[in-house]
This record gives structure tokens, sequence and C-alpha cells, in this order.
């Protein structure tokens, strides 16, 4: 005997989910737009404590935060420590967005300096469909045998 899913749980299984730390609510219309257009719905954190609890009962695919989400600066950012604790076998799999006011957009060594894959300066926010997508594109190419490693071994 098999399990038939319900109608349309292939579609919600298959829903790419972003949250989304932003407390702008224009910057957040411009980020909920181009997330759609890359096919991803927007789940935006009601606050910090909303997002820390949401990355800890689920995986994040995309992870979109701005620097200063409520009133924080980067290196005291409760949703960036969280990301940063996260499980290696976990965390690459999630492509984390840094929205910034200082540092270019594609800036790696900002990147790496704040544990996120992307940088994003947000003059480029019209720009945002095309950045994620190389941004994405290239995070998976990078970590593909890893992956493959992890997937190989029963790890994910």
């Amino acid at each position: 005997m098999s399990v038939q899913p319900a109608p349309g749980a292939e579609a919600f299984q298959q829903q790419h989910i972003a949250l989304v730390c932003e407390d702008e609510p224009e910057r957040q219309a411009v980020i909920k737009t181009a997330l759609e257009q890359i096919g991803f719905t927007m789940y935006a954190a009601k606050d910090a404590d909303d997002a820390v609890e949401r990355l800890r009962r689920e995986a994040a695919e995309l992870v979109i935060v701005d620097e200063q989400y409520q009133g924080s600066s980067p290196l005291d950012n409760q949703v960036l420590a969280a990301i940063r604790s996260t499980q290696m076998s976990l965390r690459r799999y999630m492509f984390v967005v840094l929205l910034t006011r200082a540092s270019a957009t594609f800036d790696n060594m900002m990147a790496f300096a704040r544990s996120v894959n992307a940088v994003v300066n947000l003059n480029d926010l019209p720009h945002l469909p095309a950045i994620l997508k190389r941004g994405m594109a290239d995070n998976a190419e990078f970590y593909r045998v890893y992956r493959d490693v992890l997937r190989e071994a029963g790890k994910r």
C-alpha cells in the first residue's frame, strides 16, 4: 500500500521560502517582487527573535538580512549570530545575503568577514533578481562536491 500525497502537496513541498529580515516596508516590497521573479515566497520575520526561531525550526534555503535589522550592527546582529552558529552541514545548504550601506555588491572579503554568502549594497536592490540568481548559482557550483559527499554519506 502506498500513501498518496494530498492534491497540491507536491507544489507545497517544492515551494522555496526566503526568510527576510528587513525593517523598511519599501525595501521589503522590492525584495518581495525580486523573490517572486526567481520563484521564492517571502517570509518577513516579525523581529529578530522570530527570525532566529524560524531558523531553528526549519532549514532556510535563502536568508536576506539587513545589517541594521532591528537597530543592530553587523557585529551584534542576532540573526547573523544564529546563522554563524548553525551546524556546517546545514549551513552549506543556506544562501545568506547581507544588505549593506557601505560595502559594494559582491564584496567577497566583506562576505567572508561577516560569514555570509553575498553582500548586496542597498543601492543595487533594483537588480536583486539577477544578483540572487548569479550568487546562488555560483554558491551551488562551489559546494556541489561537498553536497554530493554529504548525500552519499546519508547525511542529507
